[in-house]
């Protein structure tokens, strides 16, 4: 009977993850503002039957200890009901040419990760077998673990974009670094990387971006998620280059909701690129006022583009990163 009180918290606690993956298992939808989160929805049901694997675990040993002695039977138990769960997923729900069957090898595999990863942490299993100690116990400790970043490795680079994304702060857009490749939504354009123009010197011969906007007004490249917090700066400054041998006109576009919302409720801005070098330092209070019944929030920036708004013909320019600044107002002193 002394198992029963550290059991039954740990099935609430499992319950708890259980609810919350159940959650994530019957959304109709990946997420749409989170890159992370939509990827982990489709990586949904390894987590529901991983946790749902636990809770049999524990299930069994409070339920079957009557009956079942051994602790390992009760991994066991877990073990065939996760296949079971996964197998009566893709008989009900079948992928769309059929039988999923790596979805459903991800989802076994990913299942007992869960339940060998709790093996090794498990001493009355450890005292009911004298071989799991040691370095075995480390052994499949460790290759659980590694199991469960294989079946997840999806998630690792866009982890990694994530935390390039905050590394290079307060660059906000850079389309030339593989961190935001991700993030970028090309719309009737074409995102091209390589070296500046000659004339444009103080790229110092960096990776630049290049975009062809085809001849439509909307033409562009949209950044989604962006870093998001944008106070505690004054200016966002923009640098773009043009061979061209006339003027073009293009817009500027910060949004702070997660879904397309209409014109006036966003911030345009119309930026006349002439030919060569163009520097933009657009103060964040002129970027706020953009929306018309509303101020922007600059503690919320979702995305961020750059789009045509037409032209007779295709037409490229060169953009640098664009940056956060906090430029010295007219009449304060320098620090």
């Amino acid at each position: 009977m002394r198992r029963q009180g550290p059991a039954a918290r740990l099935v609430v606690l499992y319950a708890a993850a259980f609810a919350l993956a159940s959650i994530v298992l019957i959304a109709d939808a990946p997420p749409q503002s989170n890159r992370f989160l939509a990827e982990l929805y489709h990586l949904r049901h390894v987590l529901f039957f991983g946790i749902g694997g636990l809770i049999v675990l524990e299930l069994t040993a409070l339920v079957g200890r009557r009956w079942i002695r051994k602790r390992s039977l009760y991994y066991l138990v877990a073990g065939l009901s996760v296949v079971v769960m996964s197998l009566g997923l893709e008989l009900m729900y079948p992928g769309a040419s059929g039988f999923d069957g790596e979805r459903f090898a991800r989802n076994v595999l990913g299942s007992i990760a869960f339940l060998a990863t709790s093996g090794a942490l498990d001493r009355p299993l450890r005292r009911e077998h004298d071989w799991l100690r040691g370095r075995p116990r480390r052994v499949v400790g460790w290759g659980a673990v590694l199991v469960m970043l294989l079946v997840m490795q999806s998630l690792i680079p866009i982890a990694v974009s994530y935390a390039g994304r905050s590394g290079a702060y307060p660059r906000v857009v850079d389309m030339t670094d593989s961190w935001q490749q991700r993030f970028i939504e090309p719309r009737d354009a074409l995102l091209f990387v390589g070296m500046p123009p000659e004339g444009w010197k103080s790229r110092n011969n960096r990776v630049t971006a290049m975009v062809l906007f085809e001849p439509k007004p909307g033409s562009g490249v949209m950044i989604h998620e962006p870093y998001a917090d944008w106070t505690g700066y004054n200016t966002l400054q923009v640098q773009v280059f043009s061979l061209l041998n006339d003027s073009r006109r293009i817009v500027l576009r910060v949004e702070d909701k997660r879904s397309e919302h209409p014109l006036g409720d966003r911030t345009d801005l119309p930026l006349a690129v002439v030919p060569g070098y163009n520097l933009y330092e657009i103060p964040l209070d002129q970027i706020r006022k953009g929306p018309r019944d509303r101020k922007l929030r600059l503690n919320k920036i979702r995305r961020v583009g750059v789009f045509s708004t037409g032209s007779d013909e295709p037409f490229m320019l060169f953009f640098s990163d664009f940056r956060l600044v906090d430029r010295p107002r007219p009449g304060s002193a320098p620090n």
